[in-house]
C-alpha cells in the first residue's frame, strides 16, 4: 500500500502535467484575489481576512481536483497495469486508499503556497496581526474537507472510463451538481421540509459552515460520511464484474442506512467547535433558548444582496446570512432565508413605488455612492430584514449609523448587534401579551404629544399607557416598568409612597427628573431668561435610593451648533451656526448594554448627578455623562443668547465625563420606613413593604432627553423624530437609547447582554496598499509559482540521483 502511495506522488511530480496543473492554480487564485478587480480581491476590499480564497476556492478546486485524479484509475485501464495491480497482496480497499492518499497529499501540497496569502494579509493588516489566525485555521480545515469530498468522487469518476478526458470532466459535473445541485433542486416548488433535506446533502451548506472557521460534529460527520460513500462506490465500480452484484448492492444499502440513521440520532446531540478570536459564531444561552420555543416554521427576509454592494455592505450580509444559520442550528422548526435584491425584484418603472413600499413597511434605506464602468452612481440600499412568525412580521434595521464614526466602525458596530436584534425580533413575535409601560401623570410632565415617538417606539414590544398615582397603588403589579417623565409640580407624599411601594415590590422605575427650570418660550425669543432651582420634593426620595441630584447646568465643549444672526443692524439677516453650551451632547456608557454602539444623545440644560450611599445591596452603573470637556455652573443664573458672544475661556472646561444618567440595580429600602403612614390615607387593607426583592431603576438628570418637538399648526399637530436637530438635519441616539433602556429594566432573561458582545475591526493598512501594492502583488503572485518550480527542480534531481546508481 505505501509502494502504491509513494508510486502515485512520484507519476505526479514527475510529469510536467503536474506541476502545470498547480501553477494554473496558484496563478489564478493569486490573480484573483491580489491583481482583478471583484469581490475575491483582498486589496480592494479593505479588510484583513481570507475569506476571498475560501469563497473562491470551491470554484477553483473543481478544475484542480479532477486533473489530479482524471489519470489515476482511467490510465491504469488504458495501459493495462490494472491488472498488475490487482496481484498484489492488496484488498480492494486498500488500493482505493492508498491512490486516495496520495491525491490528498499532491492536494495539500498544492495549497501550502497559499499560506503566503495569510502572511501577506498578516503583515498588511492595521495594525500588524490584525488577522484572525483561529478562524483562518478553522476555514483552512474546511477547504481540506471540501478537497477531501471533490477527491473522493474524481477518483470514483476515473474508476468507471479509460479515458482521462472523459474521467475529467465527469469529476468536474459530479463535484459541480454535488456542491450545488442540491440547493438548485431544493429551490425547485416542494415543501419545505424536502427543501431542507435536499440541501443539507449538498456539499455548499457544510462547507460554508466550516468554512467561517466553526467546525459543527455534523459537518465533520457528513464530510467523512460522503468521503466514505464515494471511496465504496469507487471499490464497487472496480470490481463490480468480480463480485456478486447482490452483495455489491447490499453493501452499499447497508452503508447509507446506516449513515442515515446515524445522522438522525445527531440531529439534537451534536458538539460545535469555535475557532474565532471573539466565539463570534457561539450563541449565548440565552439565544439558544429563545430559538428552541419556536415552534412554527420562521421566514426572514434579507434586503441585503446585490452585485454592486462595496465590501463592508458584502462583508455585513454574510454576517446576517452566518447568524441565522447559526440561530437556525437551535430553532425548533426551521428558519428559511431568503436574500432579495430589491432592483432585481421589480422592474426600472416600478422601483420607486416598490421603495416606497418597503419605506413605508418600516425598513430604513441607506444612499450610497458606487463606483462602476461608467463612473459613480448613487444606489439605495436596505440593509434591512423582515421576519415573518405566527402569522406576525417585525423588521430588523441592521444599520447602526453614527456621523461621528469612520463607514467600516459603523457596519462592525452592525454585525456586533445582529444577534440581539434577530432574537429581540423572534421574541416579540412569539410573545403572546405585551407588559405594560406606565407613564406616570398628574404632575405637569410631559404630555402624550411630547413623548409620542417614544411610545410608539415602545409599543412594538410593550403595550404603554399613562396612569396616576392611584392607579399604581391598586393595582402595582399591572405595569412592568413606569416612567417619571419631567414633572413640574412637587409630589405630596401620597404619591412619592405610591412609587415607593412600587419599588418595594419589585417594580422597575425610571426617573427623568429636571432639577432645574429654564423657560425655553423666553429664550426662543431672543430674550434673557432665569435658571433656578426647581422643587419637586423628590430629593430626599432620590438621595435614599443612592442619587442627589445637583441644582446645577452642565457646560460642554462637544454641544450643539445653533443659528445665530450675525448681520449688523439694519442689514438682512445673516443665521451663522455657533456652539451652544447648554445643549451638551452626552456620551452613552460603551461597557453597558444600555449605551453600546449608540449615537450621542441631545440635550438642553442638563445638571449633574452625584451616587451617594453606600448600601452593598445596590449596584451602581454611569449610563450617561457629559464629554471630557465640560464645567458646571451654579443656579440660580441669568441665561441668554447673548453668552454665545462671550464664551467662557476654554482652560474652564476641566471636569471629565461629568454624569448625567445612572443604573441602580439591587435591594432598596423603602423611604418611608420608620414613618407615620396615616396622614397618607391609605387604601383599607393595604400593608406597606420595607425592604424591595432584586429590582432596577434609572435617574436621569434632563427631563426633556426623551421629549420630541411638537409643532402646532392650522394643519394639526406634526411630530419631529426623537432627537432630530432641525438645525445639523442629523437624528441622535436619544430614541435608541431610552428603548433600550427601558428594555434593560424589563429584560429578566439577560437578553439585553447581547448588546455587550465585540466582534474586533480588522482592517488592511490603506497607507502601505496604496504605497506598496504592486510589491505586494508580485510577491503573491509570483513566489507561490517559484516555491512549486524550485520544488519540482529539488524533486526530479533528486529523483534523477538516486535512479542513477
Amino acid at each position: 500500500m505505501y509502494s502504491l502511495f509513494r508510486k502515485e506522488i512520484n507519476q505526479f511530480f514527475g510529469s510536467l502535467i503536474g506541476y502545470l496543473v498547480i501553477v494554473v492554480f496558484l496563478l489564478s487564485t493569486g490573480l484573483f484575489l491580489w491583481v482583478f478587480n471583484g469581490n475575491y480581491n483582498i486589496p480592494d476590499n479593505g479588510y484583513a481576512t481570507l475569506d476571498g480564497l475560501f469563497s473562491m476556492a470551491p470554484w477553483v478546486y473543481l478544475f484542480l481536483i479532477p486533473a489530479v485524479t482524471m489519470r489515476m484509475f482511467a490510465d491504469e485501464k488504458r495501459t493495462g497495469t490494472m491488472e498488475l495491480l490487482l496481484t498484489r497482496p492488496l484488498s480492494t480497499f486498500q488500493l482505493v486508499l492508498a491512490k486516495y492518499l496520495a491525491a490528498l497529499v499532491v492536494v495539500a501540497l498544492s495549497l501550502a503556497p497559499t499560506l503566503l496569502y495569510f502572511f501577506s494579509v498578516y503583515h498588511l493588516g492595521n495594525p500588524v496581526g490584525s488577522i484572525d489566525t483561529g478562524a483562518t485555521w478553522g476555514s483552512y480545515l474546511g477547504l481540506f474537507f471540501l478537497a477531501a469530498i471533490y477527491l473522493s468522487i474524481g477518483l470514483f469518476a476515473s474508476s468507471l472510463t479509460d479515458n482521462q478526458i472523459v474521467a475529467f470532466i465527469l469529476a468536474l459535473f459530479l463535484s459541480f451538481f454535488w456542491y450545488t445541485g442540491f440547493d438548485f433542486v431544493a429551490g425547485l416548488p416542494v415543501s419545505s421540509g424536502v427543501a431542507e433535506t435536499l440541501s443539507s446533502l449538498g456539499i455548499n451548506q457544510h462547507y460554508e459552515s466550516v468554512s467561517r472557521g466553526v467546525l459543527d460534529s455534523r459537518d465533520l460527520y457528513y464530510f467523512l460520511v460522503m468521503v466514505g460513500l464515494f471511496l465504496l462506490l469507487t471499490q464497487i465500480s472496480l470490481f463490480w464484474k468480480r463480485y456478486p452484484k447482490k452483495r455489491a448492492v447490499l453493501r452499499l444499502g447497508i452503508y447509507i442506512a446506516a449513515a442515515t440513521l446515524a445522522a438522525v440520532l445527531m440531529t439534537n446531540h451534536f458538539f460545535r467547535i469555535d475557532f474565532t478570536a471573539e466565539k463570534r459564531f457561539t450563541l449565548a444561552e440565552q439565544t439558544r433558548e429563545i430559538m428552541k420555543e419556536v415552534d412554527q416554521p420562521a421566514v426572514v427576509n434579507v434586503y441585503l444582496k446585490g452585485d454592486m454592494l462595496p465590501a463592508g455592505f458584502r462583508k455585513l450580509a454574510k454576517a446576517v446570512k452566518e447568524k441565522l444559520i447559526d440561530m437556525n442550528v437551535y430553532a425548533g422548526a426551521p428558519v428559511h432565508v431568503q436574500f432579495i435584491d430589491p432592483y432585481q425584484e421589480v422592474k426600472p418603472s416600478q422601483r420607486k413605488g416598490y421603495f416606497d413600499s418597503l419605506i413605508d413597511e418600516g425598513l430604513k434605506p441607506t444612499d450610497l455612492r458606487i463606483k462602476t464602468d461608467q463612473g459613480t452612481s448613487t444606489r439605495l440600499v436596505f440593509p434591512s430584514a423582515v421576519v415573518r412568525l405566527h402569522g406576525h412580521e417585525t423588521v430588523v434595521n441592521f444599520l447602526q449609523n453614527d456621523p461621528s464614526l469612520p463607514a467600516e466602525e459603523n457596519l462592525n458596530r452592525s454585525v456586533e448587534l445582529l444577534e440581539y436584534q434577530f432574537v429581540r425580533a423572534f421574541r416579540v413575535l412569539m410573545q403572546k401579551k405585551k407588559p405594560k409601560v406606565a407613564f406616570l401623570t398628574g404632575h405637569h410632565g410631559l404630555d402624550q404629544w411630547q413623548v409620542k415617538d417614544f411610545s410608539n417606539a415602545l409599543s412594538e414590544n410593550y403595550d404603554v399607557v399613562r396612569i396616576t398615582p392611584d392607579d399604581l397603588l391598586a393595582v402595582p403589579d399591572s405595569f412592568r416598568a413606569v416612567i417619571v417623565a419631567d414633572p413640574e409640580k412637587a409630589f405630596p407624599e401620597r404619591d412619592k409612597f405610591a412609587l415607593d411601594q412600587y419599588a418595594m415590590k419589585g417594580g422597575r422605575l425610571m426617573w427623568l427628573i429636571d432639577p432645574v427650570q429654564v423657560s425655553m418660550d423666553s429664550l426662543s425669543e431672543g430674550m434673557m431668561t432665569l435658571a433656578f432651582p426647581r422643587k419637586l420634593n423628590l430629593q430626599d426620595q432620590l438621595f435614599h435610593y443612592g442619587v442627589r441630584l445637583n441644582h446645577d447646568l452642565i457646560q460642554d465643549v462637544q454641544c450643539r451648533m445653533i443659528p445665530v444672526n450675525t448681520a449688523l443692524t439694519g442689514q438682512p439677516p445673516k443665521f451663522t451656526p455657533a456652539p451652544w453650551y447648554f445643549s451638551p451632547l452626552l456620551m452613552p456608557s460603551q461597557n453597558s448594554p444600555v449605551g453600546k454602539n449608540l449615537n450621542r444623545l441631545m440635550a438642553d440644560f442638563v445638571s449633574s448627578l452625584e451616587l451617594v450611599g453606600e448600601n452593598p445591596d445596590v449596584k451602581k452603573t454611569v449610563l450617561l455623562t457629559s464629554s471630557a470637556y465640560a464645567r458646571t455652573t451654579e443656579t440660580p443664573m441669568e441665561v441668554s443668547l447673548d453668552m454665545i458672544n462671550e464664551p467662557p475661556a476654554r482652560e474652564l472646561f476641566t471636569q471629565h465625563n461629568i454624569p448625567v444618567g445612572v443604573l441602580l440595580e439591587g435591594k432598596f429600602s423603602s423611604v418611608f420606613k420608620n414613618r407615620m403612614l396615616t396622614e397618607l390615607h391609605l387604601p383599607n387593607g393595604m400593608e406597606p413593604k420595607y425592604e424591595s426583592p432584586h429590582t432596577k431603576m434609572m435617574v436621569f438628570s434632563d427631563g426633556n432627553l426623551i421629549a420630541n418637538k411638537v409643532h402646532r399648526g392650522p394643519k394639526g399637530v406634526q411630530i419631529l423624530p426623537l432627537g432630530y436637530d432641525r438645525y445639523a438635519k442629523q437624528t441622535f441616539g436619544n430614541k435608541a437609547f431610552f428603548v433600550n433602556a427601558v428594555q434593560y429594566l424589563c429584560d429578566d432573561s439577560g437578553l439585553m447582554e447581547l448588546r455587550t458582545r465585540t466582534v474586533k475591526l480588522r482592517l488592511l493598512d490603506k497607507v502601505r496598499l496604496r504605497e506598496e501594492k504592486l510589491k505586494w502583488q508580485l510577491l503573491n503572485l509570483l513566489v507561490p509559482v517559484l516555491f512549486i518550480l524550485l520544488f519540482g527542480v529539488v524533486f526530479n534531481f533528486i529523483r534523477r540521483k538516486r535512479y542513477a546508481h
